[in-house]
């Protein structure tokens, strides 16, 4: 039965590698035993939270796994979607949360998959049946299962942030 899957990959950036012909270095904090009158820095191996390139690098790495190592293939219309040919799993990638639907068995390989080189959590696998999750949210949108279909909410945040925006609020 088809499902669908959220994952949350922990650390993310500091899973991708750093490019040694671009490199980026950081300023020592006082308390490093390394730190030397303010004149010591490091140059990072990985990409680090706050970095101008930690987005582009997580990128990257995450399109890497899943081309090279799982087999996907990436979408031509967009870099953040991905589809497994023979395993009928499509996904896609928003900064350090995945979403993949596909078959129980096929999002059960994937997830195993990924966790030989990632640390993740997954958030909720919804689905059809009693056992599988109904709801779920992402980029704090709500997405549930519903025997019409998937309804796809939006962050109840922005509709909030409008009306004080507008003025409007208690109104």
């Amino acid at each position: 039965r088809t499902q669908v899957s959220f994952i949350d990959i922990k650390r993310a950036y500091l899973c991708a590698k750093t490019d040694p012909d671009d490199p980026t270095y950081v300023d020592l904090p006082p308390e490093h035993p390394w730190y030397k009158d303010g004149d010591s820095c490091a140059l990072l191996l990985k990409h680090m939270y706050g970095t101008r390139k930690a987005g582009d690098g997580w990128h990257v790495e995450i399109s890497t796994t899943l081309t090279d190592k799982l087999g996907f293939t990436k979408g031509d219309a967009s870099a953040c979607i991905f589809r497994h040919p023979g395993r009928s799993i499509e996904c896609s990638i928003h900064g350090d949360d995945l979403s993949a639907q596909g078959p129980k068995e096929e999002l059960d390989w994937y997830k195993a998959e990924l966790e030989k080189t990632y640390e993740l959590k997954e958030g909720a696998r919804l689905g059809p049946g009693p056992k599988d999750d109904k709801e779920s949210r992402m980029l704090n949108r709500i997405v549930r299962w519903t025997k019409e279909g998937i309804e796809y909410e939006a962050d109840p945040r922005q509709s909030e942030q409008l009306v004080r925006d507008l003025g409007m609020s208690g109104s």
